[in-house]
């Protein structure tokens, strides 16, 4: 268990962060959980910058999971093409087709229930969980991972930290009770701009007072 004042210095230095230095985002700006998961499925092995150019034309075009489900196959492939990964199509059709067919068109808000549709794991799952349906879910990415590394000081002993239950507990104990949707975002942000995995902008860092990077007495999980 970590101290609550760690906890606190680590939430409050997060939030300010973000605020001053976030990324604006269109699908940060809906409560769609439709939108919001598209989102996530197109930045899955691609980049933010990448997503931008074909996130709008997409729900332009197929605004509903129903309508998403009976689009023309190749005028789905025609729109993410960009992305350079066109086997999301079938994936695409295909989790609209069951969200259609077995949960009567509403996306799922639960964990369990999203891990059934093609494409999602736990990670996309909590996003929906937070940011579309505004429960207290923490995410844990390779992002994520790499900030409780280095600035707490964290660990992980398996091989694909992202999957390390342990960790999942760590980041939910982290989360603050408020502005969580923030919060997380400012873990996504920070990893890319500031805490990158080559070249961190560690001078720039309004974590340096807490922050363990290079100590080898990391506490381990």
């Amino acid at each position: 268990m970590m101290r609550l004042a760690t906890i606190e210095e680590f939430q409050i230095a997060m939030l300010h962060w973000y605020k001053h230095n976030g990324k604006h985002l269109l699908w940060r700006n809906t409560d769609d959980p439709y939108k919001i998961l598209i989102a996530e499925l197109l930045l899955q092995k691609t980049d933010v910058q990448k997503v931008k150019m074909v996130y709008e034309d997409f729900v332009g075009q197929w605004p509903t999971i129903q309508l998403l489900s009976v689009a023309d196959f190749y005028a789905v492939v025609s729109v993410i093409e960009p992305l350079g990964l066109k086997y999301k199509t079938a994936r695409l059709k295909s989790l609209a087709h069951i969200v259609v067919t077995k949960f009567d068109g509403r996306i799922p808000e639960t964990t369990k229930m999203l891990l059934e549709l093609p494409g999602i794991g736990r990670y996309i799952a909590s996003t929906i969980e937070c940011f579309a349906y505004n429960k207290r879910t923490a995410i844990l990415d390779t992002n994520v991972v790499r900030i409780l590394n280095r600035v707490l000081g964290i660990i992980s002993q398996k091989q694909r930290p992202r999957d390390d239950p342990h960790l999942w507990d760590l980041a939910q104990e982290l989360l603050p009770h408020e502005n969580v949707k923030e919060y997380n975002w400012a873990l996504l942000d920070f990893g890319s701009i500031v805490c990158k995995s080559r070249k961190p902008l560690c001078n720039v860092c309004n974590l340096q007072s807490m922050c363990k990077y290079h100590k080898i007495n990391a506490v381990r999980i």
